[in-house]
């Protein structure tokens, strides 16, 4: 058995997210420096903690090199110091300095004591890692234009986007989500007009009503853009611009070959679309469309615009719900325009000391703005980095969509009381959101602009595929969806044949749905990504199905110890039976660091940090399991009791992780 376990905070064994290896490293190294006269930064020590390259070396280690010139001694001596520091832990049951680097070993032991403590309680490992003061965060999130149905990339984005408002609300954190309704966009308008054109709403019979939508827009787009590209090509004729003519033809090719697969596809829409666009000025019709609703001059043109963008986002809720995505709040960008606070915004804009007249429009010039060097470093700009000024208006008088975003932000914070917002857009609308933070600044809302934050994501490509909803050429959501649940059921049916029809199906849908999701955040943010359906549905390793059956097996062990009137005695563990096998420790020390993960996903903002974390937790206890060290058919009742409850901490942990990812786990595969 082992020993006592101080909860004293000076051992550095108060929980486990004091006693992973990264803070027990940084606060050795952090007190040896203190005792020299200096300060390092722990969370630059943790940043540099990593495992051994070697067993004999110890678990984990850090060069404390870096340091040692801060503190101006030796490598080998802060080593040294960091050493004995560390060997006052009763956690640490060996610690070496070799040169620059601080190596250790646990005292495996008392480290799953401190484990299957906190296991058991889980109610106290779960305020473990909340922070003491809450902040109110905004996460707003997916935001798709209202004229075609979700693909890929915007899965992407829905899956960040409410990962993201898990971990904070993991973290303790007040949030809430809010889905913004692009509806006073030139594509919005263009929708409309096409169901003007064809004179009616309802989808036919089956089209989901999204699906619906992105038919009429993209017949629409397509009509009106040979129209335009004609009319193009008889100007260039005309001036002999021979090379540009034979360009533009080219591009009418493509847009012809685009409508026939168009009209392939509803012959009866296409043709009456295309029919009553003739002898009508479409460009003057949608900026006609866009005006009246903007401005609200046209009560029919309002209910058609809202009627058109309420049939695809119901579309969007249906889809959604699938990947278990709600939304807290829905905001329509022309509420915001009709409440007058983007009018507010123009004012201010009009008598600001930076507003300016740029390609014949009034814009916000921020030279003067970001001369204030300690403004540049609070948003992160380079020395040197220029931001063009922003046009707020078009010469029709509409106003574009950067303008309404302020508008939107401050709303935003002044309807929630939020500390923070955060916005999950594209990388490519860098300079967008940059300019829209800037505006806020520069117009008296610097708080705002301060604590608005762009969550950046890079995109998604599907394998030879070229999307253009314009075109309408796209793998909806609900398709890949579809094939994904599609793949899970068949690997069902070959694994479970004996389950009733409704369990395969639900197991099916359940898996096919998680694989896209956590495939989804599994890569960082800042990287574009290739989605391959057969990687993510993988029951081999990394991949949501491989982290859920590792969930099912462990709830299997023990179900079927319980079935045996086999329970846990939580007062008659064998700790000692954590250092009798090289895989049951691998296995205690994986799960100790969870706490710690989990924090640091939820404070970088990473949630494929979590995603990692579970693929190794997963492998140790597969590997584990693999290895016939049972569980249940263990003789010794103290050993017994130690191996099921690090199935039940498996378990445990693999659950929280998942459902902080946005993934059900399920007992049964």
């Amino acid at each position: 058995m082992s020993g006592s376990l101080s909860s004293s905070p000076e051992s550095g064994a108060a929980n486990l997210l004091e006693a992973s290896p990264y803070r027990l490293l940084a606060r050795g190294v952090s007190r040896a420096a203190r005792a020299l006269g200096a300060a390092v930064d722990e969370r630059l020590v943790e940043f540099l903690v990593s495992e051994t390259p070697r067993e004999d070396l110890g678990d984990f280690g850090v060069n404390v090199a870096r340091f040692a010139r801060q503190v101006r001694v030796s490598p080998q001596k802060l080593a040294e110091l960091a050493v004995e520091e560390l060997l006052k832990n009763p956690l640490v049951s060996s610690a070496t300095a070799a040169g620059p680097f601080v190596n250790f070993s646990y005292n495996t032991r008392l480290a799953a004591k401190l484990l299957i403590r906190e296991m058991r309680d889980w109610g106290q490992f779960q305020d473990m890692y909340k922070v003491d003061r809450p902040l109110r965060i905004v996460v707003e999130h997916t935001s798709a234009n209202p004229v075609h149905p979700l693909h890929i990339g915007h899965a992407r984005n829905a899956s960040l986007g409410d990962t993201l408002a898990r971990l904070l609300k993991a973290r303790g954190h007040i949030v809430q989500t809010r889905f913004y309704i692009n509806d006073l966009g030139r594509q919005v308008a263009v929708a409309a007009y096409g169901f003007k054109l064809l004179g009616r709403l309802d989808p036919p019979p089956g089209v989901k009503k999204d699906r619906w939508v992105g038919l009429v827009y993209a017949i629409t787009h397509t009509v009106m853009d040979i129209r335009l590209l004609k009319e193009k090509l008889e100007k260039l004729k005309e001036e002999g611009r021979d090379e540009e003519y034979r360009e533009a033809l080219r591009k009418l090719d493509e847009l012809v070959a685009d409508a026939a697969t168009l009209r392939e596809q509803a012959p009866e829409v296409f043709d009456a679309i295309a029919e009553a666009m003739e002898g009508r000025d479409p460009e003057r019709d949608v900026s006609e469309i866009m005006r009246s609703y903007e401005y609200r001059l046209d009560e029919e043109t309002v209910r058609l615009v809202r009627s058109v963008v309420g049939m695809c986002l119901e579309g969007f809720r249906e889809t959604l719900s699938r990947m278990g995505i709600e939304f807290d709040v829905w905001d329509w960008e022309s509420s915001l325009a009709w409440s007058g606070l983007v009018s507010k915004v123009l004012e201010a804009a009009r008598s600001s000391p930076y507003a300016t007249v740029h390609k014949g429009a009034l814009a916000l010039d921020f030279k003067r703005l970001l001369e204030d060097e300690e403004l540049r470093k609070q948003l992160g700009l380079p020395e040197g980095y220029e931001v063009p000024p922003m046009i707020l208006v078009r010469s029709d008088g509409t106003t574009l969509y950067t303008t309404r975003d302020v508008a939107y932000s401050i709303y935003k914070f002044k309807e929630s009381g939020a500390d923070r917002v955060y916005n999950v857009i594209a990388a490519e609308q860098r300079l967008e959101q940059l300019q829209v933070r800037l505006a806020l600044i520069a117009l008296g809302w610097r708080r705002e602009g301060l604590n608005q934050l762009h969550y950046a994501y890079e995109m998604v490509n599907l394998p030879g595929q070229k999307m253009s909803g314009r075109r309408g050429r796209y793998i909806t959501l609900d398709e890949l969806l579809d094939r994904a649940v599609s793949l899970a059921r068949s690997v069902v049916e070959e694994k479970s044949p004996h389950l009733p029809e409704e369990e395969k199906r639900r197991i099916a849908e359940a898996v096919g749905t998680a694989a896209v999701r956590y495939a989804l955040v599994s890569v960082s943010a800042s990287k574009p990504m290739t989605f391959s359906l057969e990687e993510a549905l993988s029951f081999e390793r990394n991949s949501a199905p491989y982290i859920m059956y590792t969930y099912a097996r462990a709830a299997n062990i023990l179900e079927r110890a319980s079935e045996r009137g086999i329970t846990i005695d939580w007062e008659k563990i064998d700790y000692s039976a954590a250092d009798e096998n090289k895989l049951r420790r691998k296995l205690v020390l994986k799960l100790l660091l969870y706490p710690y993960t989990l924090v640091k996903a939820v404070d970088e903002l990473k949630p494929e940090l979590l995603v990692s974390y579970l693929n190794g937790l997963a492998d140790a206890f597969n590997e584990w399991y693999a290895s016939g060290d049972s569980a249940i058919g263990e003789p010794d009742p103290g050993k017994r009791n130690f191996k099921l409850a690090m199935v039940h901490s498996v378990k445990t942990v693999t659950a929280s992780a998942l459902e902080i990812l946005g993934i059900k786990p399920i007992a049964r595969m």
